[in-house]
């Protein structure tokens, strides 16, 4: 695989260039397994190094399913011939399985200590600050900087127990991995396969599973022992299980310390426990007895038991921390303690000890920046096709405007074209002017309408003659012509009625009028907001001549006496040369 460069020695253009070659060049924009934690891939190995031998486990995600490793020993991580030879065995035997990933998680059970942060530092707000800093300048959180950063490297773990005297402390291991831990992953970089490593602290990722491997008495402290070959962990929780301190004893060679019977009870009488439970876990040696048996005499108020939790079937019973970091606890159990409950969710217990250089990091573009150049990659491939398929359209459409017949027109038919063209034109304009005349301007039946509805019956209201006329506007060199429509009425009215008239007699209720009217009877003639049209009204009122005051009783509706007064009602409409109903006008062109 070509070499890339990290992106600060680039220019702008080199950059894009090298974040082109590496979407072409790898699989970095398909497999998501290259951004993804290794204990969070389908298929993980496992390898434990407790200083006397060398453990490993292939774990299945899918199947739950534990199957034995690769036989590997202490000189294949750290003898520089072999560690190549490990690296290329790892990917071969993740290909032979048909992994699209494996994630190589190193659980390191050959060494633990302890360093003490500065005395200032005890602000628990600061716990991500001080995480950080322990990653990439650890001397300036430590109180004890005489060890160097090259050859060990620290993390921070916190004290979350009410009441503790210090906020964390940090965990230090050697470096004496690092160059394994970066041989598999330059070889899954060579093969574009990836490989990704993770180095964990045994102790801690054990610490994480006690609150399920324990059987723990409700609010009582305990101290939990965690025997390894070359050393010891005490870990004190206080009566709400949250830790309060971790001291790590060296016995290399040796099954247990001399000194760890004083240490567990001077520690635990320092921080006022009142007969914790003891639990002692064997990790990776065989079950100390005499251990057992002299804490039950020496802590005769405690419960001291010696826990050997089950493992499933393809994994050893002394390497519990791969079972721990592979398979978290059933989500409908409650976390025991605040100190369990960040330990997995925060990944105190899972932090790497030996991660990928900052500076080998930032030499490939991130997720977000490759899905960027996917999707610019894509955009190009679909301008690219839209642009051939444009063409072939364009092709396409002269191809087939050269098969028309249009194509091959003879100029000699144009003028028999020509007439007829004129002949249908001419057709039309008769069409047109004989529906225009046919229009539905003035009925008989929508004037009587009109009638019955400005005047229905009982309404005080005699009628006595009714004319309707229809009269064409003079007009001159128009295509159309206006119209003027007229309605007369005379009759006699009761007082009752004269309120009637008056209302007919305005703008507002005559135009009432014609617009029910076209409503009933779907009319457009009498639709007063329809086209370019006016209408006038005009009521004049006087004395009947005729009138005799009567009783109601001697009085029907033709008895012209009957009326106080007499009427004359004149409605005119008219319509403009430009409304849709308005007369086309000249003589109907010849066909």
């Amino acid at each position: 695989m070509t070499p890339f460069h990290h992106p600060e020695s680039l220019s702008a253009w080199q950059r894009f260039k090298q974040a082109r070659a590496v979407l072409n060049a790898t699989t970095r924009a398909t497999n998501p397994a290259w951004y993804q934690d290794a204990t969070a891939l389908d298929a993980q190995l496992h390898l434990r190094v407790d200083g006397t031998s060398v453990s490993a486990f292939l774990y299945l995600r899918a199947k739950d399913l534990w199957l034995p490793g690769p036989a590997l020993d202490e000189s294949s991580l750290r003898d520089p011939a072999q560690m190549a030879f490990t690296a290329t065995e790892i990917l071969k035997l993740a290909r032979a399985k048909k992994f699209a990933a494996l994630g190589v998680i190193l659980h390191l059970a050959d060494e633990f200590a302890t360093a003490e942060l500065k005395p200032e530092l005890d602000n628990p707000a600061a716990l991500p600050d001080l995480r950080e800093t322990a990653l990439f300048d650890p001397l300036v959180i430590l109180d004890d900087s005489s060890v160097s950063p090259e050859n060990h490297t620290w993390r921070v773990l916190p004290y979350p127990a009410q009441g503790s005297p210090v906020i964390a402390t940090t965990i230090t291991l050697s470096r004496q991995y690092a160059p394994f831990i970066e041989i598999v992953r330059q070889t899954g970089e060579n093969a574009n396969f990836p490989l990704i490593t993770r180095a964990v602290s045994a102790p801690l990722v054990a610490t994480m599973g006690l609150a399920h491997l324990l059987p723990l008495t409700p609010g009582k402290p305990f101290v939990a022992i965690l025997q390894y070959p070359w050393f010891t962990v005490l870990e004190f929780f206080n009566e709400h299980a949250d830790l309060r301190l971790i001291r790590t004893l060296q016995h290399r060679h040796q099954q247990r310390p001399v000194i760890l019977r004083h240490a567990l009870v001077t520690t635990h009488a320092s921080l006022e426990f009142i007969d914790p439970d003891v639990f002692i876990l064997p990790m990776g040696q065989a079950p100390d007895t005499r251990l057992h048996n002299e804490l039950i005499e020496a802590l005769s108020g405690s419960r001291v038991a010696m826990i050997t939790p089950p493992v499933p079937e393809g994994l050893a019973g002394c390497c519990l921390e791969p079972l721990i970091a592979a398979t978290p606890p059933p989500t409908a159990v409650p976390p025991i303690s605040h100190t369990f409950e960040i330990l997995r969710a925060d990944h105190w217990a899972l932090q790497d000890f030996l991660p990928t250089p900052k500076e080998s990091v930032e030499i490939y573009p991130n997720r977000s920046e490759m899905r960027l150049l996917q999707v610019l990659k894509l955009s190009q491939v679909g301008i690219f096709a839209v642009t051939v398929l444009i063409l072939a359209w364009f092709a396409l459409s002269v191809y087939d405007v050269i098969r028309q017949r249009e194509w091959s027109f003879d100029v000699s038919e144009a003028s028999i074209i020509k007439g007829r063209l004129a002949m249908m034109a001419a057709e039309g304009q008769k069409i047109e002017r004989y529906n225009s005349l046919l229009e539905d301007r003035s009925k008989a039946w929508a004037s009587m309408e009109l009638l019955s509805r400005m005047f229905p019956e009982r309404s005080g209201i005699l009628v006595k003659s009714f004319s309707h006329t229809t009269r064409p506007e003079q007009t001159v060199g128009q295509a159309k012509q206006g119209f003027i429509k007229e309605w007369k009425i005379t009759g006699f009215a009761r007082d009752e009625a004269v309120d009637r008239l008056n209302e007919l007699n305005t703008q507002q209720g005559i135009t009432a009028q014609f617009a029910e009217v076209a409503r009933v009877t779907g009319n457009a003639a009498f639709n007063p907001a329809l086209g370019h049209r006016s209408l006038l009204v005009n009521v004049r009122t006087q004395e009947n001549s005729s009138f005799k005051t009567t009783s109601g009783q001697e009085t029907y509706d033709a008895d012209e006496s009957s009326y106080a007064s007499s009427f004359d009602l004149t409605i005119t409409q008219r319509f403009e040369s430009t409304d849709p109903l308005a007369l086309m006008v000249g003589k109907a062109p010849k066909s």
